[in-house]
């Protein structure tokens, strides 16, 4: 009898903790950026020779995951999720010339993807059918290349995604954001990822010489949708 006791009393407790527990997926789509990719800076004036003009732009990709959230009081929880995020930037550099009188322009078009498997963990506060959340992301790199398109006057080449090295496999953010739920298990997602480190470290060379800054922060808008179980 005492052994049945025992045992109901850690079922049930089994079963408080499991009741403070949601689960869920979610999908959505990325407004991706990295910060210091190009620059005004980085313009290179020759003067009446030419000029060579860089941009950047967002780039559009996708996340997928799951996650679980603790409910430590009825309106506070902590969530933790594992999500599959495309991210990057697009990046333009225009170079116009002007020899003995006869001008040219070269536009280069550059997709940089960057694939990540992020750890979010948010503090989430409900208010009925809405939630917001905030905290640490972890993001760790699992791939990083680029394609190039190339265009003049006369052709247009489009290169090979390449391997991008030097880049860091780590990515630490801060995530804003909130959710609202449309029916009892569906629900939008709505948040932004601010990044905290560099893309691209500091590299040195054997002398321990600079020969590059670190730079590039990442930022990327996510809007989705999520099902709770």
């Amino acid at each position: 009898m005492k052994k049945l006791i025992i045992t109901l009393a850690a079922l049930v407790a089994a079963t408080g903790a499991f009741a403070q527990l949601n689960f869920g997926v979610k999908a959505g789509g990325n407004l991706a950026t990295i910060s210091g990719m190009t620059s005004e800076e980085n313009g290179l004036d020759w003067g009446d020779l030419g000029k060579v003009t860089p941009s950047q732009s967002m780039k559009i990709g996708f996340n997928v995951g799951a996650w679980a959230e603790y409910m430590v009081m009825p309106m506070l929880g902590v969530q933790v999720e594992v999500n599959y995020s495309l991210q990057g930037v697009n990046t333009k550099v225009e170079t116009s010339s002007s020899v003995l009188g006869s001008a040219a322009t070269t536009t280069t078009d550059t997709a940089w993807s960057a694939d990540y498997i992020n750890v979010p963990i948010l503090a989430k506060a409900h208010f009925g059918n809405i939630a917001a959340f905030a905290g640490p992301q972890l993001g760790f790199a699992t791939g990083f290349n680029t394609k190039t398109t190339t265009t003049t006057e006369k052709n247009t080449n489009i290169g090979n995604p390449e391997a991008v090295e030097d880049y860091s496999g780590f990515d630490l953010s801060l995530v804003l954001g909130a959710q609202y739920k449309l029916t009892e298990n569906i629900g939008v997602d709505a948040r932004y990822n601010i990044g905290l480190t560099n893309v691209f470290p500091t590299l040195k060379n054997d002398e321990g010489e600079v020969t590059r800054e670190g730079f590039g922060k990442q930022g990327v808008i996510q809007l989705g949708v999520f099902y709770e179980f």
